[in-house]
């Protein structure tokens, strides 16, 4: 795509989310420059691509309202700030530079998988915690609180499910492939899954000493929380890189195949 269109485009979805307070001022930046690039080298489709996600993700946010987190066991919440939109587009962005440095067309479909994997993990963990039965850790299948990673429940799992579908869709639609659509779908869908594992296996948690809840948060109910398992350095904004590389690697490697 030329440079002015796609200028004016990615401007106008960076001002959007700007607009509805769904970015900090540093992340609108990064987002903008991430879209600007996305955009020039991927063209149209990759831009509905990113729109997409961007705005399914927003209105996910809308809908759910504070029902996300309802026991505040997350350690970040409201706006995304510039770590959260790096590690939910910065390997997108990767696979689009190496596509445009390349030239092969399977880091465009890792481009699509792992947008389809950041909508997926975004709806999944907006409309997951609506569900009227408490989710269950993805590993001991034992309830957990609402909000808490590493749980599942239906409307979780079915939200992943749509969520990958539908980049899928606009990516096929776009790039006038039909058979990119299982792909993208599993590796959105996968990758979703995979972030379930690590919130549940590896993810850092915490204890509240004054509540007793287990929580994402270094701070809950104003005292300082004891760390119970995971690694400290991997929170839930690392969670997502890796889950995204995830989703990168699988679309990479059916490219190869096929």
């Amino acid at each position: 795509m030329q440079a002015l269109p796609a200028l004016l485009l990615s401007s106008s979805l960076a001002g959007l989310a700007l607009w509805k307070r769904a970015l900090t001022p540093g992340g609108t930046l990064l987002a903008w420059a991430l879209c600007l690039l996305i955009t020039a080298v991927g063209g149209g489709t990759a831009f509905a691509v990113l729109a997409v996600t961007l705005l399914g993700t927003v209105a996910a946010d809308r809908f759910a309202g504070e029902r996300t987190d309802p026991y505040a066991v997350r350690r970040k919440s409201g706006s995304r700030d510039t770590v959260r939109v790096f590690c939910n587009v910065g390997a997108a962005g990767c696979a689009m530079v190496l596509y445009a440095i390349t030239g092969w067309k399977g880091f465009l479909l890792s481009y699509a998988g792992v947008m389809a994997e950041s909508l997926a993990d975004s709806l999944a963990s907006k409309l997951g915690p609506l569900s009227k039965s408490p989710p269950r850790d993805i590993i001991t299948m034992r309830p957990i609180p609402a909000g808490l990673s590493g749980g599942v429940s239906l409307i979780g799992t079915l939200s992943e499910l749509l969520g990958a579908a539908v980049i899928a869709g606009i990516f096929s639609l776009g790039t006038k492939s039909a058979w990119v659509f299982l792909p993208v779908t599993a590796a959105g869908f996968l990758g979703a899954m995979f972030d379930s594992v690590l919130g549940s296996v590896l993810q850092v948690k915490y204890r509240c000493t004054i509540c007793g809840g287990v929580t994402e948060r270094e701070i809950h109910c104003g005292e300082t929380a004891i760390r119970i398992s995971g690694f400290p350095w991997l929170n839930n904004d690392a969670v997502n890189l890796l889950s995204n590389l995830f989703a990168l690697v699988f679309t990479l490697l059916i490219a190869k195949i096929v």
